[in-house]
């Protein structure tokens, strides 16, 4: 009698759980349910067309507008690319072509992405030589600098981590043996692409010095698995629900080279690139050729140049490379609204100079600079600025 109830007991209790499989079961189906209805919405989005822009895109039209600041009247730079491949060799179709082999025509859109001032030069001398025979005449525009590079690096699995936890649970003997488990397992792995840029002078064909981008990128493989059985009497069943996340490769390349191209142009132009990215870095290389250049020119040309980048903060003064009460009062003005923690200081140095040229005003940028010592704009100042002899 005791054995007999001891049976029902187990083959209740086998019921029990087979019942909470199948309402596991129902859950997947939900589950699976909603993966395709986020399919079709995905499908469906896909028959509209969108921008393909990637995070520094809007960087780049920033950048443009920067020029129009700090380039006023300066002349436009003509720029022109060689074929920007695959160095790597992993865009063969031998092993999986895991990464595009030619990335010159994402180059190119970066490029026209900045704006007037910075104009592609496209070469194709076929299409120009065809069209020559037909009667067509053309301009030539020589460039100003050439830009070279390719992807260097793509390393599969620099870093990962996993986590996989386990449980089971087994009772009864011979025919009434129940058993009943599960596992989660997650799996995170991170790849690394990396792109270098140069700029060659063309016509010196010499690489400008210092003037180049490498940036490395990293892609996120993450991988899901969940997995319940139940198994009595000698049989058993369970369900098994995967789930990947792969972030796209060429999305990341394309991210990878607008930033190299808005660093490599800001390079070249010396100009405070790293304002156009949310809290971006001061790079070293154009803060280093600014200095010396500023310290290279005479004192009247440091005091026309200082009213010139008064002008882009708004005050209406002439450049007459001369220390005159506008100019004085101009200064006093703007250093004690902008970098009114610095105290006094001499423009005619490059440490008092630097925070005034790096902290034009531009229109994205509505708090202050990021210029260290820099004061909320409303400062009261104790000393303003002022130019030494």
């Amino acid at each position: 009698m005791k054995t007999t109830t001891k049976k029902k007991t187990l083959r209740w209790g086998a019921m029990a759980l087979a019942l909470a499989a199948l309402a596991g079961c129902a859950t997947t189906e939900n589950a699976l349910k909603d993966a395709n209805t986020l399919l079709q919405e995905r499908e469906a989005d896909k028959l509209l067309p969108v921008t393909n822009l990637s995070p520094y895109s809007l960087a780049l039209g920033r950048f443009g507008r920067m020029l129009d600041v700090y380039k006023e009247g300066d002349p436009v730079i003509y720029m022109q690319t060689r074929s920007i491949l695959d160095a790597t060799n992993l865009s063969s179709p031998l092993v999986g072509a895991e990464i595009p082999g030619d990335i010159t025509e994402m180059v190119r859109t970066a490029v026209n992405r900045i704006g007037a001032r910075v104009v592609y030069v496209p070469y194709h001398p076929d299409y120009l030589v065809s069209q020559a025979q037909l009667g067509a005449k053309f301009g030539v525009t020589m460039p100003d600098f050439l830009i070279t590079g390719a992807l260097t690096e793509f390393d599969r699995a620099i870093a990962g981590a996993g986590r996989v936890n386990s449980a089971g649970i087994e009772f009864g003997k011979g025919n009434g043996k129940t058993t009943l488990g599960g596992d989660v397992k997650r799996t995170a792995i991170y790849s690394a692409l990396a792109l270098d840029l140069n700029l060659v002078s063309f016509s010196t064909q010499q690489m400008v010095p210092q003037v180049q981008a490498s940036n490395v990128v990293k892609v996120l493989n993450f991988s899901s698995e969940d997995n319940a059985s139940l198994g009595f009497y000698g049989d058993a069943f369970g369900f098994k629900l995967e789930g990947k996340y792969l972030q796209g490769r060429h999305s990341a390349i394309r991210t990878l080279v607008d930033l190299s191209v808005l660093e490599l142009v800001g390079k070249a132009t010396n100009t405070p690139y790293w304002r156009c990215i949310p809290n971006g870095t001061p790079d070293p290389v154009v803060i280093e050729n600014m200095r010396a250049a500023y310290n290279g020119l005479t004192p009247e040309l440091k005091l026309g140049l200082v009213q010139v980048t008064l002008r882009k903060y708004g005050e209406p003064v002439q450049v007459t490379q001369q220390y005159d009460d506008q100019t004085r009062q101009a200064l006093e003005k703007v250093y004690a609204q902008r970098f009114a923690s610095l105290g006094a200081v001499d423009v005619m140095t490059w440490q008092g100079f630097e925070p005034l040229f790096f902290g034009v005003p531009m229109s994205w940028d509505t708090a202050q600079a990021q210029i260290p010592g820099a004061a909320p704009a409303g400062a009261a100042a104790p000393a303003g600025a002022k130019a030494g002899t």
